[in-house]
């Protein structure tokens, strides 16, 4: 089962795609993962990434492919992956047909208002990078309650500090939605057109949300 999830930044990609990878039983692939260890661990990589993800602007289409290219060739990949931030753009989606096969791409949809609260609220843990979220949004048909973490500021499962990472201010979130809708929105069309892409409204919490999903992804079971 190799699996896309599709989205604009904070529509929760992540949030699904790691409590989902372990009831398919593959690895959830995360390309912005990827750099902020590279990043935390300030290997050259790191190094030539960190003034872009700051400035919330996109990593380029070259070190991405390559990157992950490298990921796939791993043995945990062999019965699938759920690909959570890549591809990007055209040009990484068409060096991704050339890498693999994809069986589907699940687009998640959220109303860019809410993309705003809901990306500005999140806090990530230090230690192991699990996610929670300080909102509470229930307005337009959409219930998402915050989630939170047992000890205040200590992530539940290593007991990390949790920090906002500086590309969650608002004032970034902007620009990044704004790289999405130039570069990461065509996408859409690219795989709906070759029949892969499939839409999912989110209107609720993970907890509503990813049993939903993983009745749509296991249509493609083998």
């Amino acid at each position: 089962m190799k699996f896309v999830f599709l989205g604009p930044p904070g529509v929760g990609k992540g949030t699904y795609a790691s409590r989902i990878s372990p009831m398919l039983g593959i690895p959830h692939i995360s390309t912005g993962d990827i750099f902020r260890d590279e990043v935390k661990r300030g290997t050259a990589l790191g190094k030539k990434i960190k003034s872009v993800m700051e400035a919330g602007g996109l990593v380029s289409d070259g070190t991405v492919i390559e990157v992950l290219a490298g990921r796939l060739k791993r043995p945990d990949c062999a019965k699938g992956f759920i690909l959570d931030g890549f591809p990007r753009t055209l040009e990484q989606a068409k060096a991704l047909e050339k890498l693999t096969s994809i069986d589907a791409v699940l687009n998640i949809v959220l109303p860019e208002d809410i993309l705003i609260e809901k990306i500005s609220a999140r806090r990530v843990c230090r230690g192991c990078g699990d996610i929670y979220n300080v909102a509470s949004i229930k307005r337009d048909g959409i219930d998402m309650p915050p989630l939170l973490p047992r000890k205040d500021g200590k992530c539940d499962k290593c007991g990390g500090e949790l920090y906002q990472r500086a590309d969650d201010g608002a004032d970034v979130v902007r620009e990044r939605l704004k790289n999405y809708e130039r570069q990461t929105k065509p996408l859409i069309d690219y795989f709906r057109s070759r029949g892969l892409l499939k839409d999912f409204r989110a209107t609720a919490g993970p907890e509503k949300m990813v049993p939903e999903i993983v009745k749509i992804l296991r249509k493609y079971g083998k």
